[in-house]
């Protein structure tokens, strides 16, 4: 039989004896005796309830993570010259974005009830209530964000101008337009809470990779260009206000598509539309529910909003070149950022859906299937960027026009371990947020907030790190940011979740160990092309040229060997091949790629299988699946209530 595990489970006093996956060689039921869609013909693809959804989402995205990947760096080489020439470019607009967060939280106060996560739980059990909580997003965005607009404009010109910020007054006045209408993020949460992921990466890619990318790019020439023939704007301000306004004149556009996408999404399963939307009345329920969270998770926000303030001022008037700092360290772990692409495969409106329908044990699975493919695809990453540190350091060394940002690069190793880590922070607020315990993560959050303003007191103006500890002192306050007191929160929140929650159980070997040891020959490889064929080819190609191409031909290389060697190692089951499997189906413009990868890892699990090791470090499932119909049941009931009523 398969060897069980040995992991770190913090179960519930309930918890069940852990499932025994049949060993490699015994008959294991098809894809056809696991897959709902068969019986649930109405509900597939995106409807259909099951992991594969996120992971088909993380799927979609790949092209465009490769895409954007193997142009990060030409566009750092390139066109950061052009765009952000000096750091304080970016750091002043991280100023001021920071004078008014204060007076934005408040007015934010009746949104803070988390859209997504009650669209994921009342479309299944209610959709009129579902339109409702819609409604209210957009029609309190829409006033306060006018009211917002005019007051704050109002203070720029009549108070800003006449104080230390006076600088930053048309960047404030820049960044205020944003908060109207503001309809796309609330039409962008819906999809994502309907957990229709296609769209929203459809969205993003458009908008970010393409179109806003071309906009900033646009309007950064015209007012650079401005800047250095015009003495009153200058260079430096005149790129930022072209940033801000290429960076927000694409949303009007992408608010359109984004409901055009929700109405046909609405027509199709519910027989409704986006003007229901506009229209919808409010039962006295929904409004008790967005007025309570809304209160309780604003509470966070703000008291966030006036430590942030304080930290904020306190760094500034402590640290001398604040806003460079700030931007060169956020240079070296942005780059190690490109882990963080792979997000939480939707881990809150998973939970939502189903630990609010009363499935427990579907949703911790899916938190244990969370934390095994997303660091499946983090590890890889991981070491593709450590794998990679040599060419960014040419880069930096080489290009003159990039003099600025020297030292970034000291950052991105570090960096790399703090995207690491990361997930483990933000898997206890996934599970809170879906399981409605809201005002047991505000006072846990509250804890934390106090605990930051102790640090900082502390660490600034007392130890004055950022003198006596030199560099690390920097990194420590602007890198870390925050650590201590976010581990402190951290370790309550799994506390509580393991005695009044669900169990979080993270699979060791499979999750971390396995994918450690498959991404070993990513270095290997790496450093074969990086000593006999990158600077041969730079001396042909130019650097900039061969950098994409190098890291493009990299990460194919690494799709192709990294998942089969997971496979072979024993790193996958039989389960996890079928939710693999079903995944790709969703998985957009990457299914050509993944249909060949889906081949090898095939061939890997084949090898598996001789060797005995397949399916050596299993994820039980029989009980979550086993839910997942429950649900699929539950949905269809309500589907045709709904029909009937809306006649």
């Amino acid at each position: 039989m398969a060897q069980r595990e040995h992991v770190i489970i913090m179960p519930s006093a309930d918890a069940p004896e852990e499932g025994k996956q049949a060993s490699a060689q015994e008959s294991t039921p098809g894809d056809k005796a696991w897959d709902l869609d068969k019986d649930f013909p109405e509900f597939t693809g995106w409807e259909s309830i099951g992991f594969h959804r996120g992971l088909g989402r993380e799927f979609w995205q790949i092209i465009i993570e490769l895409f954007g990947t193997a142009t990060s760096i030409f566009i750092i080489a390139w066109l950061t010259p052009i765009l952000e020439p000096f750091p304080e470019i970016k750091g002043y607009q991280d100023v001021a974005g920071k004078i008014f967060a204060l007076v934005i939280s408040v007015f934010d106060i009746g949104t803070n009830f988390g859209l997504n996560r009650f669209i994921a739980e009342y479309r299944i059990k209610n959709v009129r209530k579902m339109l409702q909580f819609i409604s209210f997003n957009i029609w309190y965005q829409s006033f306060t964000g006018l009211i917002q607009l005019t007051i704050l404009s109002w203070f720029t010109f009549e108070v800003i101008v006449n104080m230390n910020f006076a600088y930053l007054s048309w960047i404030l006045l820049l960044g205020l337009t944003r908060q109207f209408p503001g309809w796309l993020g609330t039409f962008k949460g819906t999809l994502e809470g309907m957990q229709h992921f296609n769209n929203v990466e459809i969205l993003g890619f458009l908008q970010s990779q393409v179109v806003e990318r071309c906009t900033v790019i646009g309007f950064v020439l015209w007012y650079r260009f401005m800047g250095e023939n015009d003495p009153s704007y200058g260079i430096l301000v005149a790129i930022i206000i072209g940033n801000m306004i290429g960076s927000y004149i694409d949303d009007f556009v992408f608010e359109a598509i984004a409901a055009y996408m929700l109405n046909g999404i609405l027509k199709k399963y519910f027989n409704l539309s986006i003007r229901d939307c506009f229209r919808a009345k409010y039962d006295r329920d929904v409004l008790r529910d967005i007025i309570f969270y809304s209160a309780q998770s604003s509470l966070l926000p703000l008291l966030g909003s006036f430590v942030s303030t304080y930290i904020f001022f306190t760094y500034i008037g402590n640290i001398n070149a604040y806003a460079t700092w700030t931007v060169i360290i956020g240079r070296g772990i942005g780059f190690a950022g490109q882990i963080r692409q792979f997000g939480d495969f939707a881990l809150s409106t998973s939970v939502a859906e189903s630990y609010m329908s009363g499935k427990k044990k579907l949703a911790e699975f899916y938190v244990s299937y969370s934390v095994k493919w997303r660091y499946m695809f983090m590890i890889m990453i991981a070491f593709v960027i450590i794998a990679i540190f040599p060419y960014f350091s040419v880069v930096i060394q080489e290009m003159s026009a990039l003099r600025y940002y020297r030292g970034a690069e000291l950052f991105i190793l570090p960096g790399v371990f703090i995207r690491l880590v990361w997930p483990f922070k933000e898997i206890p607020e996934a599970i809170l947020w879906g399981a409605k315990r809201i005002t047991v993560q505000n006072i846990i959050s509250v804890c934390e907030e106090c605990l930051k303003v102790l640090f900082t007191w502390l660490f600034v103006v007392v130890l004055r790190v950022q003198e006596s500890w030199g560099l690390f002192g920097l990194f420590f306050l602007i890198g870390f940011n925050q650590w201590v007191p976010l581990w402190i929160k951290t370790a309550i929140s799994y506390i509580y979740i393991r005695a009044r929650v669900l169990r979080i159980k993270i699979y060791w070997r499979s999750t971390i160990v396995v994918p450690i040891i498959a991404s070993i020959p990513n270095i290997l490889m790496a450093q074969l092309w990086y000593h006999v064929a990158f600077f041969p080819l730079k001396a042909v190609l130019g650097l900039e040229t061969t950098l994409a191409v190098s890291i493009a031909i990299f990460f194919i290389v690494i799709i192709f060997t990294y998942f089969p060697l997971v496979a072979i190692l024993g790193g996958l089951d039989d389960y996890q091949l079928f939710v693999f499997r079903k995944a790709i189906k969703l998985s957009g413009p990457s299914k050509p790629l993944f249909l060949a990868v889906e081949k090898l890892v095939l061939m890997g699990a084949k090898a598996a299988r001789k060797l005995g090791w397949f399916g050596r470090y299993p994820i039980p499932y029989e009980e979550a699946h086993k839910e997942m119909r429950e649900l699929m049941e539950i949905k269809r009931a309500h589907l045709e209530e709904t029909k009937k009523a809306s006649g």
